[in-house]
Formats: structure tokens, sequence, C-alpha cells
């Protein structure tokens, strides 16, 4: 899940959101988004989706065989921005 928690840190920081501000949106107190981030605290699947949501972003599940496969459409070879983009609304 570390991956997954680094993600969301890097999607924060990109929002220029602080920790206390995200903290405040999930209802959590900043040291507890400081402790998530750091990997001293594990956090429960509905925190890692509300976190998720609240910075613009889905957590979805694929299939183990499929993820180079995915990964290779979502991101392309050797190229820094991807190359299709998951349509919006498309909860199917």
């Amino acid at each position: 899940m570390s991956g997954i928690i680094e993600q969301l840190k890097s999607a924060r920081q990109q929002k220029g959101m602080k920790q206390s501000e995200l903290g405040e949106k999930l209802g959590l107190p900043q040291s507890h988004v400081s402790k998530i981030e750091q990997g001293a605290n594990d956090p429960r699947l509905s925190t890692v989706t509300d976190m998720a949501r609240v910075l613009d972003q889905e957590l979805v599940l694929i299939p183990r065989q499929m993820v180079s496969a995915v990964r290779s459409l979502l991101k392309g070879q050797g190229e820094d921005e991807r190359r299709f983009q998951i349509d919006e609304g498309d909860d199917s």
C-alpha cells in the first residue's frame, strides 16, 4: 500500500494542499495524515479511498496479470505524459 500512499502524497503536494487541509476535509487531524504519509500508521481502506477522492483520484482494482498492460496504456513507453485517459463517468 506504500506505493498508493506515495502517489496520494504526491497528488496532495501537486495540488498545493497542506496535510492539515486534507485532514480537515477527511475529518482527521493533521498528525494522522502525516503518520499515514510516513508509513507510521496503517490506514483503513475507506480512509485511503476518501483521501484519493478528495485529491481527485480514484482507486481501481484490475486483475494482476493486466497490470503491465494497463500501465503501458496509461503511461506509454518512455513518455512522461499519459497516452490515454480513463473516461470520466465510465463506472462499468
